[in-house]
């Protein structure tokens, strides 16, 4: 019931309400022992008063024939109601005559009479006869009117009290109401502090000690503040002047070769194809010799403006400005959508052609990447083209590469997705838990789930890193395209569902060891399939091990709103959140700051050119950012010790990549024969002796 603590408020309420209770239930007691003592001695004095005034009135009538008056006398005394019993006896003993009065109903409930029963004393008085002492008077009085007077003081003891305790709560409350009401704001300043959130609490309590401890929150926010603000200004201002092109605003030659080399890295976990572009001002030198170089610069700016509009509605597309006359794109592209833009390209620049442009407004040229094929000949490729289609007049700019992989037609992507989809429809959409395992199994045909390990300084697993392949007929499909043409044919969120599905039910064979799971840009912001996905989870989180979702920072950026939404659900279920391509975008940094994550992956780029010391001291400030506000920061794609020494002695928090341990297949790690009920814990020998081969 309280397994994440009781409050402070809490446990002063019920503190001061034992104490209340106590002290009511004391003072009660007490207040009616006390006057069952006084009764008790009442009832002592008024025996030992009846016993003397009736041993006097008998005491002429000793005789044997006055014993009958003495007795009369006795009679009338005791008739009244008020003594138990009297006795009368003589020296030897003999009882010469006696009244009982039986106990009767003392209209007083039977417990309280055993909780303070009364014990009325026998009083004596001896009776003499002239010198003679004739016998023994025992008096007892009876305790029946006793017990109802003490049960009406009770009760009105304990209304009276009553009264008070509910006054005095009430006081209580209000005042503790009042004093702690500050700690509220403190608490959920400590909350949001957590959960990477500072901002200032501008309450000033009345109590010093919560004085105090304001003050102390909010000057060490404060300092985190400004130490945040000012090391990110430095890492914008880094970033703009090492990778930014000053006239333009768009990255520079050197960003597109790191961003170059970071998808290229890429091809070997996903097999994602991606496109270069080129585009030459043509004209540049001809408005630079007749208009001035002025009318040069705005030529720039124009086409910079009209190739970001375009550029700008491509999946994961940014624009690089490469030289003076030359601008370059990076895109992960399917081949239609390829086409699409050589067409759109060589649409817009056609209308801004105009007789001004003697060489024309400009040329583009456009080409799939090859596996390992270098920057250079790339370029090399698409250059020959731009002189080409210069030559001959040519608006063509999508140009082939060798060696490509097979392309599908669109009904063979029907039938592919159909696989892919009808069967999570079917047959495993509204399955229970207890059946989810058993309806997965056929998943094994089409998705292979691969494997890679995170670790820290000490070699031990931050997590493991986890991502699907597609494969149909004995052959790998590039992730991109399967997701692309998902969309395209409207079966994206059924096919994320699949994927997730496959995930749970491999992960099942795992415990202890936290997983991560990529969450897609558009899944991220996607209602529908977050709230299916957080459902699924609490359905199955008890076979399941420790998760953490990672999402591209592109992704994040498209709705922070609905990101951190997606946040707080996963936090709920204590899910720890990453963020991947950190840094890619080379915007601000400041969105980090009120979103509560618990890792952020560098973009590849900056592992790649590491060996320049502004990129080590750009890394180093960003590792500064995020340590001062609880993030842990991770290296990917290392691809040699060596990097991953100098990462750790920049404080680094963990690495990821085939230098270190490589891709494995989830099939190669659990038995071929496990069951169900199999489940283990990953370590690092399940990956140390992977060879590079299962990467790719």
């Amino acid at each position: 019931m309280f397994t994440k603590g009781m409050s402070l408020r809490l446990q002063l309420y019920l503190l001061i309400g034992c104490l209340s209770l106590f002290s009511f239930g004391a003072a009660l007691y007490n207040n009616v022992s006390n006057m069952r003592g006084y009764l008790n001695e009442q009832l002592a004095s008024h025996a030992q008063g009846a016993a003397h005034s009736l041993g006097l009135s008998i005491s002429p009538y000793m005789d044997e024939e006055g014993l009958v008056i003495a007795e009369t006398m006795t009679n009338a005394i005791f008739d009244s109601g008020y003594y138990q019993h009297i006795i009368f006896t003589n020296l030897d003993g003999k009882v010469l005559f006696e009244r009982h009065n039986p106990q009767g109903n003392f209209a007083v409930p039977l417990w309280f009479i055993n909780w303070f029963t009364l014990h009325p004393p026998v009083m004596t008085s001896e009776v003499s006869d002239g010198w003679r002492i004739a016998g023994k008077l025992e008096v007892q009085s009876h305790a029946g009117t006793s017990y109802k007077s003490l049960w009406d003081h009770a009760v009105s003891t304990f209304t009276s009290t009553l009264f008070q305790l509910v006054l005095s709560l009430i006081c209580a409350y209000f005042i503790l109401k009042a004093v702690l009401t500050p700690l509220n704001s403190i608490e959920k300043q400590a909350e949001s502090v957590i959960q990477k959130r500072f901002t200032l609490n501008k309450i000033n309590p009345f109590t010093t000690e919560l004085r105090t401890v304001v003050n102390a929150i909010n000057r060490m926010v404060e300092n985190i503040q400004r130490s945040f603000n000012e090391q990110t200004t430095l890492a914008e201002a880094l970033s703009k002047e090492v990778y930014i092109d000053p006239h333009t605003g768009l990255p520079n030659r050197r960003a597109l070769l790191k961003k170059f080399e970071s998808i290229q890295a890429e091809y070997e976990q996903h097999g994602n194809r991606f496109y270069l572009g080129l585009l030459s001002m043509t004209s540049l030198k001809q408005v630079n010799d007749n208009d001035g170089y002025g009318s040069g610069d705005d030529y720039i700016l124009s086409g910079a403006q009209l190739f970001s509009e375009q550029i700008n509605n491509l999946q994961e597309a940014t624009l690089y400005r490469i030289s003076g006359s030359e601008f370059a794109f990076l895109s992960l592209l399917t081949e239609e959508a390829a086409k699409e833009v050589d067409q759109k390209m060589a649409s817009c620049i056609l209308i801004e052609s105009s007789s001004r442009f003697s060489n024309g407004f400009a040329k583009h040229s456009l080409t799939r990447v090859n596996h390992q094929e270098n920057f250079v000949d790339v370029v090399m490729r698409l250059d020959n083209q731009l002189v080409h289609n210069q030559y001959a007049d040519s608006s063509k700019g999508l140009i082939s590469a060798q060696t490509m992989q097979k392309n599908h037609t669109r009904e063979e992507w029907v039938g592919i997705l159909t696989q892919f989809t009808e069967y999570f429809k079917n047959e495993i959409r509204h399955c229970n838990s207890k059946d989810f395992a058993i309806k997965c199994i056929p998943l094994d045909k089409i998705f292979d789930l691969m494997l890679q390990p995170v670790v820290d300084k000490t070699q031990s697993i931050l997590y493991v890193e986890s991502f699907v392949r597609f494969k149909i007929t004995g052959e790998t499909l590039s992730t991109l395209d399967v997701f692309a043409m998902a969309e395209r044919l409207g079966v994206l969120q059924e096919l994320e569902q699949a994927v997730v599905c496959f995930i749970f039910y491999k992960l099942q064979h795992i415990e202890h060891t936290r997983v991560a799971i990529n969450i897609s840009n558009r899944a991220l912001h996607n209602p529908v399939f977050t709230d299916w996905l957080f459902d699924l989870y609490q359905k199955m989180h008890k076979t399941l091990p420790p998760l953490l979702y990672e999402f591209n920072e592109s992704g994040a950026m498209l709705s922070l709103d609905s990101t951190d939404a997606f946040i707080r659900k996963a936090k709920q279920f204590d899910i720890d959140i990453a963020i991947e391509r950190f840094g890619s975008s080379l915007s601000s940094f400041c969105y980090i700051r009120n979103l509560n994550i618990d890792f952020i992956k560098i973009d590849a780029s900056y592992v790649r050119d590491i060996a320049e010391s502004d990129t080590r001291f750009f890394v180093q400030t960003v590792t500064q950012i995020c340590h001062g506000i609880g993030i842990k920061i991770i290296a990917p794609q290392v691809e040699s010790a060596v990097i991953g020494e100098l990462f750790s002695l920049m404080n680094i928090d963990g690495l990821q990549g085939n230098g270190l341990y490589a891709v494995r297949n989830f099939s190669t790690i659990i038995p071929a024969n496990a069951t169900h009920s199999w489940t283990c814990a990953l370590q690092l020998n399940d990956f140390s002796h992977s060879t590079n081969h299962e990467a790719r």
